[in-house]
């Protein structure tokens, strides 16, 4: 699948060459993706297929291991601080009021289909720099809805094969 990918890829880039600053490898796992061109400098990238959240991940483990370890009278303090104000009950969402979209985890598409958020941004960077300008997501949400309701093209099925029938003739 990944071999798929890459050739797909290397297709692209022989018709749109000026694509080539963007085209990065992953840091972490090796496989080629494009990046929004601010970042087109940079060699450090971690692909948005989930290399990129374990690494957040691990460094913000990192942060909190380091910063317990190294201030626990800072964190007694603030402790302390917290209790002292009391404690806040959080509010009740009443049943009319807009629910806040999710920027992280899975766009659910359709009732029966999901394409994970890292995927969407990817495409909608990639379409944003093949035709020129600014591609929402939306739209790419939109443009999958319409993909995914496409049906495959397969040959008409052939009539099961019937013992009993030998050359047109019954048995």
């Amino acid at each position: 699948m990944v071999r798929e990918y890459e050739v797909q890829i290397r297709s692209l880039l022989a018709d749109r060459p000026e694509l080539q600053p963007y085209l990065k490898r992953c840091r972490h796992c090796g496989i080629l993706f494009f990046t929004h061109p601010r970042n087109a400098c940079r060699d450090d990238l971690r692909c948005g297929f989930g290399c990129r959240e374990s690494h957040r991940k691990l460094s913000s483990a990192d942060r909190s291991a380091s910063y317990y370890r190294d201030k626990p009278e800072k964190k007694r303090h603030q402790n302390r601080k917290r209790y002292a104000v009391g404690t806040v009950k959080p509010a009740v969402a009443s049943s009319n009021a807009p629910v806040p979209v999710a920027t992280e985890g899975p766009v659910a598409v359709t009732s029966t289909c999901i394409f994970p958020l890292p995927v969407v941004l990817s495409i909608c960077v990639l379409v944003s720099l093949i035709e020129g300008r600014r591609v929402g997501t939306d739209e790419i949400v939109m443009m999958l809805r319409k993909k995914w309701r496409q049906h495959r093209m397969v040959k008409s099925q052939r009539e099961p094969y019937n013992g009993r029938r030998v050359n047109g003739r019954g048995s």
